[in-house]
């Protein structure tokens, strides 16, 4: 999309993360000028390689914001799209099997795992000279003009015709312009990890996990994911060619034998609290975690935003997790991050091209992403609350429900499509 800003414009934009950098090359590519500030020390830092589905949604808004070869680039770097969709409990006995048409890999409604550190390569190429690293934002205030002022903990500070906070579930931006939202732990621990994919790992892992995502509804309030990250031959083997499964196993909080805090576990106490909660478990699964890279293996609480509803429009705005962070149970984040990026940079390049004033548009940009965001958090959390059901009845429910599913293909197509 080639357009020439005509009203000159800054946007600062907090947080180099996913939607950050999606809209820094979107607003670039049309003329607007642009800073990134970002508290990481580096591009690297706390980048795990756990990989991320990128959906339709995700896809065109990438296509949309990014230069024709980085875009490429994304689609070279992506993994092996999956084949179906599996169900099973903690025997390995099937629940449920859904098959995905194949799609043309190039194609814009191919769904794309790709490796964070990947997609994170991807998203810097073209626009490093943009990103002050090691800058930890502190607060903002109305400068002159009509302007907004960032503060940075250095004591340097930036000012601007519109400022986006896109620093995460933590985001300093959203507490200062919504004090009132908050995030809310759901009482759920997850503990997460991997391994690399050789001979061995090939031989022992269930199949299932090559084909796809596999969740595992083990016993009453115990829930597990895995799924495989391989690349086809013609992936660009220029970013990121780890192969490996990972996993995650969760419950409540109450229910594990947690030594200390999730976030405080050492690698090795987190893989004893998981492997503690599947006695009993399919050896199959079982060695998944006890073949897991210590390196990788983290436990966290999971946490989910407040919703809210449109506030006081002014020239500060949110996106992604800064406003709407959900639980991983739908794998849904990035997906409405990039969803963002792209709804905001149209807003701007509305108001770019003397369109529209900028409260106007950032208004119906702020109604359209509060929307969408938060049916993502309700989604994502009513998942979670399936999944670690302990009620009897609602388990045996929820089996049957997957039963019947797996003998009824029409019914399937309606099932993923609410997906």
């Amino acid at each position: 999309m080639s357009q020439t800003a005509i009203r000159p414009l800054k946007v600062l934009i907090i947080g180099a993360g996913t939607g950050g950098l999606c809209l820094a090359h979107g607003l670039r590519s049309v003329g607007v000028a642009v800073r990134v500030f970002e508290r990481d020390h580096t591009p690297t830092d706390r980048i795990q390689g756990y990989r991320l589905n990128i959906s339709a949604t995700g896809n065109r808004a990438l296509k949309a914001c990014l230069p024709g070869a980085n875009y490429q680039r994304f689609v070279e770097a992506s993994a092996t799209s999956s084949s179906s969709v599996t169900f099973l409990d903690q025997h390995l006995k099937r629940l449920l099997r859904i098959n995905i048409p194949p799609v043309d890999r190039a194609s814009i409604e191919s769904e794309r795992p790709v490796s964070r550190i990947a997609l994170r390569r991807v998203l810097l190429d073209g626009v490093e000279d943009l990103i002050t690293f090691g800058r930890t934002f502190e607060r903002y205030e109305d400068g002159p003009d009509g302007h907004v002022t960032a503060h940075f903990q250095n004591g340097l500070s930036e000012s601007a015709d519109l400022m986006v906070g896109a620093d995460g579930a933590s985001s300093r931006v959203a507490r200062q312009l919504l004090p009132s939202a908050h995030r809310i732990d759901t009482g759920i621990v997850a503990i997460s990890g991997r391994f690399p994919i050789d001979d061995l790992s090939k031989r022992n892992t269930p199949t299932p996990v090559f084909q796809g995502p596999t969740l595992i509804v083990g016993p009453p309030g115990v829930f597990m994911f895995a799924s495989a990250v391989e690349y086809p031959p013609e992936a660009d083997p220029i970013y990121d060619r780890d192969q490996y499964v990972m996993w995650g196993i969760s419950a409540r909080r109450e229910d594990f034998a947690l030594p200390s805090a999730p976030e405080h576990l050492s690698p090795e106490e987190a893989r004893s609290v998981a492997l503690a909660k599947m006695t009993g478990w399919a050896p199959a699964l079982r060695e998944m975690v006890a073949r897991a890279d210590p390196t990788y293996i983290t436990a966290f609480s999971v946490k989910t935003a407040s919703e809210v509803g449109p506030w006081r429009t002014r020239n500060v705005t949110l996106l992604g997790d800064a406003l709407h962070n959900m639980t991983p149970f739908r794998g849904m984040g990035a997906n409405a991050a990039l969803y963002d990026a792209e709804l905001l940079r149209g807003a701007i390049i509305e108001v770019a091209n003397d369109r529209t004033a900028l409260e106007p548009a950032l208004a119906t940009y702020e109604r359209a992403m509060i929307e969408h965001g938060f049916r993502a958090v309700r989604s994502s959390l009513a998942d979670m609350k399936l999944l670690h059901a302990e009620a009897l009845i609602q388990r045996a429910l929820m089996k049957a429900m997957f039963r019947l599913l797996d003998a009824a293909p029409p019914l399937q197509r309606a099932f993923r499509g609410q997906r």
